[in-house]
């Protein structure tokens, strides 16, 4: 188990962590979900010891090991640069640290796990290579076996998958969920990709400006979300957010032609309205309570197409079915339903946690 406690670091006058509190279980995989920027290596390297942390706890297996350096910790590290040892072959990448003096193992078992680890991963045929001969997809497996091939007790990820193409990528996140199955450990996963996230772990953790904004499962996460910046990062297309205001017990959004609903107690004046693209409702056609909106641009997607809309000053993306094809231009009309719109302090993110309903006085 892996236990991150207050953890904090600076680099000179840049504040990259801002007191980090996570857990990673033993037989589960959590995503360190966020943008560039947001802190996800630095909180890998710290774990790792690879950087020192100026303040907070690391703990593996009950263990404190903030104060150990990397070798003394047992875990594993995969960058998306891969860091392979150029002179060496593919195998030998694979089996160095089963080489080390701190984990070193007999030739036979070697040979037995780079086996294993590679056909998993379908490298199999490229172990007498030299890494240099390789391809950018096969060099990153080779860089994700050498890490699953020693089974330590943590393994930190670190856009392990980024560097690939969208099948590749598909591929490895399933072959990382098999070989979780069949050796269970800890895993922290960090990504910019909502996709992959979703795709490998049995938590997400949000994370943004150095600090984690929530972490749960996706349901639980779509369900309840903390803040805004969840609702920005979650989801894809991520939240459709109205700048909006509490006038009079009614909640009013900016540049829209109806009130968005009844509010159920006190909000402050300035808001943030969001709710997932899912429920939002959007039609070809007029109907009753429907706001009117042009499409500002389409994406075909094959099975469905992704359609931006303008409303006013604002924007939102939502994935619809093929049964109305939508072109850039077309009139639509669309309706936000009451009840499924969360609020935000305009100024902090912070959730409101004041119900919205409809409003026959307004609607219709």
């Amino acid at each position: 188990m892996l236990a991150i406690a207050g953890l904090e670091k600076r680099y000179r006058s840049k504040e990259a962590l801002l007191g980090i509190d996570l857990e990673v279980a033993d037989d589960e995989i959590v995503a360190l979900l966020g943008p560039t920027g947001a802190g996800k290596t630095s909180t890998l390297l710290c774990a790792s010891g690879l950087e020192r942390a100026d303040a907070g706890r690391i703990e593996i297996d009950g263990e404190d090991v903030t104060g150990l350096p990397p070798s003394h910790r047992d875990v594993a590290l995969v960058f998306e640069s891969f860091n392979l040892l150029p002179t060496l072959s593919a195998y030998d990448n694979i089996a160095f640290g089963l080489r080390s003096l701190a984990y070193r193992e007999d030739e036979r078992e070697i040979d037995r796990r780079v086996s294993m680890v590679a056909g998993t991963l379908q490298i199999d045929h490229l172990l007498r290579r030299d890494v240099e001969a390789l391809s950018g997809g096969e060099r990153q497996r080779v860089a994700i076996a050498r890490a699953l091939v020693r089974r330590p007790r943590v393994y930190l990820l670190d856009e392990p998958l980024s560097a690939l193409d969208l099948k590749l990528r598909e591929g490895l996140r399933l072959e990382l969920r098999a070989l979780h199955r069949s050796h269970p450990s800890a895993i922290l996963y960090a990504t910019h990709d909502y996709h992959g996230a979703a795709a490998i772990a049995d938590r997400i953790a949000i994370i943004d400006g150095g600090r984690i904004h929530q972490i749960g499962r996706l349901d639980e996460l779509f369900a309840d979300p903390s803040d805004v910046v969840v609702g920005a990062l979650l989801g894809s297309p991520s939240m459709v957010r109205f700048e909006a205001t509490a006038q009079d017990g009614v909640l009013v959004a900016d540049d829209l032609e109806r009130p968005l609903g009844r509010l159920a107690g006190e909000v402050p004046g300035r808001v943030m309205a969001g709710l997932w693209p899912d429920d939002v409702e959007v039609s070809a056609e007029p109907l009753p309570g429907y706001r009117p909106a042009e499409i500002y641009a389409t994406d075909f997607r094959g099975m469905d197409q992704a359609i931006q809309v303008q409303a006013g000053s604002h924007f939102f993306r939502k994935v619809v079915g093929l049964d109305v094809r939508f072109r850039q231009g077309d009139r639509c009309w669309f309706r936000l339903p009451p009840e499924r719109i969360f609020m935000f302090d305009a100024d902090t993110g912070t959730r409101i946690r004041t119900a919205v309903s409809g409003d026959p006085e307004h609607e219709g």
